[in-house]
């Protein structure tokens, strides 16, 4: 396996920093979207994993999430990570392995924003982990009471203090420009997210979600707080794919352990399962 750090420019003339796993014959390529604010590392033992059995996986971060990023002046929002900055990796990947049929994998909102991507050549599947909406009423209270903290409390004062979300030194999350937080914090107040029609059409584009033409596969944990089966149902619900979209619920107690939340998906102990799945349906779409 080579390991490969790469730059690519966006239409707005934003700089994008990646890494690239590349194995010896690669049978296909995965554009890897992490969640929100997420640390692109933490996503590398599954990614290798995936290497180990011939994808070749790019690891990139959003604008904003480099240590040099003015956050203080930024006026990135969260929809630029679909409308801008997915599809410039995309374009990138696509041109320069041009040969390799190509693959989405998604992980929260890293699958919520493909469908403002335009360019879908060349697509053979999407697999998405933990992508749903995030609506309040739907998460369990203690869960619940965080993110009010997070979006109404914290993030505000954040902001006043230091012009963006400093949420990094409180291990939150990563630092986050102001207008991502506050448009991600809008979308969360909507039982429907983005497709709401305050938002749908309006401040961000319909998109692709309507008539995707390859097979989407959606798992999704029984403990997951944000993506339970509640906001994930509602947020499937309005997109379609010609070729359909299934779905795999995932439960602790399947994998032997007390939790797997939001983030547990990529912990080594899901791999000899888990991933081993995830593997078999990206064979599968590669072969049809």
């Amino acid at each position: 396996m080579i390991i490969e750090e790469f730059e690519t420019t966006c239409e707005d003339g934003i700089k994008l920093k990646g890494t690239l796993l590349i194995p010896k014959n690669p049978k296909a390529l995965i554009q890897f979207n992490s969640g929100t604010a997420t640390k692109k590392e933490f996503y590398l033992s599954f990614l290798t994993y995936l290497t180990e059995h011939d994808y070749l996986c790019c690891l990139w971060n959003y604008r904003g999430c480099e240590q040099n990023d003015n956050l203080k002046n930024s006026d990135f929002t969260f929809s630029d990570y679909g409308t801008k900055d997915m599809p410039a990796i995309k374009t990138y990947l696509s041109n320069r392995f041009s040969n390799l049929p190509f693959l989405f994998i998604g992980h929260s909102a890293g699958g919520q924003q493909i469908g403002f991507i335009n360019n879908f050549d060349n697509i053979k599947g999407n697999i998405n982990i933990g992508v749903s909406t995030g609506y309040y009423p739907n998460m369990p209270f203690g869960y619940r009471m965080k993110a009010y903290f997070f979006f109404y409390l914290f993030s505000p004062v954040s902001v006043f203090i230091n012009k963006y979300v400093k949420a990094k030194p409180y291990g939150l999350m990563e630092n986050l420009p102001k207008r991502v937080v506050f448009e991600w914090r809008d979308w969360l107040e909507k039982e429907n997210y983005f497709f709401d029609d305050k938002f749908y059409g309006k401040t961000v584009p319909t998109g692709h979600f309507k008539n995707f033409k390859f097979p989407i596969h959606v798992y999704y944990s029984t403990d997951d707080p944000v993506s339970n089966a509640k906001n994930s149902s509602t947020f499937w619900s309005h997109v379609k794919s010609e070729k359909g979209i299934c779905f795999t619920e995932l439960s602790p107690q399947k994998f032997g352990l007390k939790s797997i939340g939001h983030f547990g998906y990529f912990r080594k102990s899901m791999k000899d399962k888990f991933w081993e799945d995830i593997v078999t349906r990206l064979d599968k779409f590669i072969a049809t």
